[in-house]
């Protein structure tokens, strides 16, 4: 039977220095005129019977970027080794083959140059940060990103009047011509597990995922329709605004009345996003003191320039609604002092309701597990973020060779701490790789 596997064979060394050998090296080369790209080959046979691959490749490369394709379906009989003037003796140089040759000993070298392998889970700021620096110093690294478009929080956590899209593409696009390599909708986890990336050959993982699992209120009417959380309200708005969930309407519609419970810069950024798409009133609340909220000052100032009204001391005790959200019930609060504790407890008397029809909530995060729930040997901590050292390899979890940063590892952070980890990281991974090696 026949099969599918490539008919004719390269040249070895021997063969390719013999065949170069037998050239002419003319002085008015018809085969550089029977090139349709007018390829320098006398000068790259030269450097081919002198041994100096790299110079013959350079000379290829000037003019052409597929030569380990060109050499095999190229129709050479009518081009350069057609015009040879050896083929009118039936003895024409193999000019496909000795380009071939070239093209395998370029992928060769480049092989040769390569450090290890490495797999980036995550294409956020912590991601893109060990991908582009291990992608600079000769890593063959590969990022995963579970959603189908690459960006992680830049894409899908930070509305695009603060961060657009168009930008976050244009830096991806940076760290792929670095030579890093990205695969999308891929979940490690589900679609691939960690053992069976080491199987596959990656030296060393970084876990660069984030905190996904959005932390729940607890109180009654949580999963009413109309609630939902400030992670899943700005990724649905994002993808809808990139096409990605063609015919699917906002989850905040012009004239509604929103609630966001919570007040750092991820309740800041869901409570202006709504405001973009309409909505008619655009409330916050938040259990802390203003003096104690976490959003920037920056966020914080321009929420209030563009509307959008903030409620301290205050929080949501239960959601009202049969089939939809009707409303909340909102309840005071106060920091009380006692010894060299404190803490924040309700204050009785001051419940009441309030009319809305969307409650988004953004009280924080926490990882997914599914990482961690389908290997061994990593460690978290109670709330789930996973335990790594700082020596003597930086960001090392308990599992040796993988690593992780970002807030997979602590509370959310900004990107420019996560992207100073992601850093301190891939310095770590080269050095752990590097003593592996015992080089």
């Amino acid at each position: 039977m026949l099969n599918f596997d490539e008919l004719e064979k390269g040249f070895t060394e021997e063969e390719a220095l013999e065949e170069a050998r037998r050239c002419l090296k003319c002085k008015n080369p018809p085969c550089v005129r029977g090139c349709p790209i007018e390829n320098r080959i006398p000068e790259i046979v030269r450097a081919i019977e002198a041994k100096d691959y790299r110079t013959a490749i350079d000379i290829i490369n000037e003019n052409s970027n597929l030569a380990v394709i060109c050499a095999r379906v190229c129709p050479h009989n009518d081009q350069c080794e057609g015009a040879c003037v050896l083929n009118r003796k039936g003895q024409g140089i193999r000019i496909s083959k000795l380009e071939r040759f070239l093209a395998e000993k370029e992928m060769e070298l480049a092989l040769n140059r390569l450090r290890g392998k490495v797999a980036v889970i995550g294409s956020g700021p912590a991601g893109l940060s060990v991908a582009a620096i291990l992608a600079k110093q000769n890593y063959r690294v590969t990022i995963f990103e579970a959603q189908h478009k690459a960006g992680g929080v830049l894409r899908y956590g930070i509305p695009e009047y603060r961060l657009p899209n168009e930008v976050v593409d244009k830096q991806i696009e940076i760290v792929r011509n670095l030579g890093a390599r990205l695969e999308t909708g891929v979940v490690i986890g589900e679609d691939l597990t960690l053992d069976q990336l080491f199987a596959m050959g990656y030296q060393a993982v970084f876990i660069g995922t984030g905190t996904g699992l959005a932390r729940k209120l607890g109180v009654a009417g949580e999963s009413l329709p109309g609630a939902m959380q400030a992670i899943y309200f700005l990724e649905t708005v994002s993808l809808i605004r990139d096409g990605s969930l063609p015919g699917r309407p906002y989850p905040v519609r012009t004239g509604d009345r929103v609630l966001v419970v919570g007040a750092g810069n991820v309740a800041v950024d869901a409570a202006r996003t709504a405001l973009r798409l309409g909505a008619a009133q655009v409330d916050v609340v938040d259990i802390v003191p203003e003096k104690e909220r976490r959003a920037s000052d920056k966020e914080y100032a321009e929420a209030l320039h563009e509307g959008v009204r903030f409620h301290f001391e205050t929080s949501v005790t239960r959601i009202l609604g049969d089939r939809q959200v009707e409303g909340v019930v909102l309840q005071n609060f106060t920091r009380q002092v006692q010894g060299r504790e404190s803490a924040i407890v309700p204050l009785p008397g001051t419940e009441r309701e309030w009319a809305c029809d969307k409650v988004i909530i953004a009280i924080g995060q926490k990882p997914f597990a599914r990482i961690v729930s389908t290997t061994t040997g990593i460690k978290t901590n109670a709330q789930g973020y996973v335990l790594t050292e700082t020596e003597p390899y930086y960001g090392m979890t308990t599992r040796e060779g993988v690593f992780a940063a970002g807030d997979v590892v602590h509370e959310p952070k900004t990107v420019i701490l996560a992207m100073r980890e992601g850093r301190r990281v891939a310095e770590a991974i080269d050095a752990w790789l590097q003593r592996s090696k015992g080089t």
